[in-house]
């Protein structure tokens, strides 16, 4: 949370408009009283008033949920995520045109857990988008012919060999990210087409109910996967 609001509240103690604000009230206060110390007086109670109010907008702004972007990431990334979003559509329009009352009610429930479970789908993305960038910054190809070119004695081997390992760990986590990212927007996509199947006809609670538990396994298994990937920024 500090890193994000350092930059913010740096820009506001420097901007243009603190500065007039400070020499304003300088003026503004010397004409008045004539008193060079009251005058400093005010000039720092603006300056740490302006600072103050900068740091406590910054603080709200962070707080605030960031917004879903698909195309924030880079295929097949923003892939994921636009199926899962688009899933997320369907389900809302399902519910949407369900009759009131307690079928529509436990949709909106479930819609919930929908919700949350989009909501793990990006960030697993994104630290999935962290991984191509992070194998992207090894040129694996380049690493295997430089080893081939030297004698199994040379002292660079050691080295090579420990990136092109970095290399091929970061390639293997990557494509089980991926694998099992479409696994799960597939599941996703299945329980919501039964969601949209069930609205057109009767009955079915029992049914509802297994649509909510898949969607419930999906969503923690999301989680897992986000779990497990936490540490990505940070090594990337």
């Amino acid at each position: 949370m500090a890193r994000r609001l350092q930059p913010t509240v740096l820009l506001a103690a420097i901007s243009p408009i603190t500065i007039a604000l400070v020499a304003g009230s300088v003026a503004l206060t010397l004409l008045l009283s004539g008193s060079l110390i009251a005058a400093i007086v005010v000039a720092i109670a603006i300056y740490v008033l302006r600072v103050l109010v900068s740091y406590r907008i910054a603080a709200r702004v962070a707080a605030l949920p960031r917004r879903i972007d698909p195309f924030a990431l880079r295929e097949p990334w923003r892939f994921f995520v636009r199926d899962a979003i688009r899933a997320q559509t369907r389900f809302a329009e399902a519910v949407t045109d369900t009759e009131p009352g307690p079928l529509r009610d436990r949709l909106r429930e479930i819609g919930e857990s929908l919700d949350n479970g989009v909501e793990k789908a990006w960030k697993a993305a994104q630290r999935g988008q962290l991984l191509t960038d992070a194998r992207r910054q090894i040129d694996g190809p380049q690493l295997q012919r430089q080893l081939e070119g030297l004698d199994a004695a040379d002292s660079r081997r050691s080295g090579l060999e420990a990136q092109l390992a970095t290399h091929g760990r970061l390639a293997r986590r990557e494509e089980h990210t991926r694998t099992e990212l479409e696994s799960l927007d597939v599941r996703l996509d299945e329980a919501v087409a039964r969601v949209t199947e069930l609205g057109t006809r009767a009955g079915g609670a029992a049914e509802l109910e297994e649509v909510a538990a898949s969607i419930g396994n999906v969503v923690r298994e999301l989680e897992a996967l986000r779990l497990g990937l936490d540490d990505v920024e940070g090594a990337a």
